[in-house]
Order: structure tokens, then sequence, then C-alpha cells
């Protein structure tokens, strides 16, 4: 692999055939030229994205499963939470 900062140019050697394969198919199901897909999928891969909702909770779920809480006593841990908050709120109104 060889990287030349100046011109941006990024070759790739010993891609699988199979995946070559797979991305001229793709790239060509996206009337683009492997090149342009190749980028694209680049760009996309190490552009900043949002957390999905699994990834954000994932901690969490962690530390409730190792914590060997009950789900019915998790459930009456976040409605006595969700009443506090509303309680809470009435009372600034």
């Amino acid at each position: 692999m060889s990287l030349h900062s100046q011109n941006r140019t990024l070759q790739i050697s010993d891609i699988p055939p199979d995946k070559m394969d797979a991305l001229i198919e793709r790239a060509n199901e996206s009337g683009m030229t492997p090149e342009e897909y190749a980028l694209r999928l680049i760009v996309e891969a190490l552009s900043p994205r949002e957390k999905t909702f699994d990834e954000i909770l994932a901690p969490f779920r962690g530390e409730v499963k190792e914590s060997g809480i009950r789900e019915d006593h998790l459930d009456e841990l976040f409605m006595k939470a969700r009443r506090d908050y509303a309680r809470e709120q009435k009372e600034k109104d």
C-alpha cells in the first residue's frame, strides 16, 4: 500500500479476488467506478457518526446483567424515577 499525500492517492494491492469482484459489482450497481465506490466506503467508514441506541445502552445493559437485578425490580425503579421526575416538574410550575 502506498500513499501520496500531495495528490491524495492511495494504492492498495493484494485485495482478495472475491472482494474485488464484490467491489466492482456494487460499484456498477451504484453507477460508480470501483475507485469512486471505494472512496465512498472509506469516507463513510472514517466519518464521525451518531451512536445507535444499542451502542448507547450497551454499558448500562452490561451493568444490569452483572448486577443480577430482576426485570420486574428494574421496571419498578424506572417507574419510580419517572414519577419523581414528573412530581419535580410539577413543583417547578
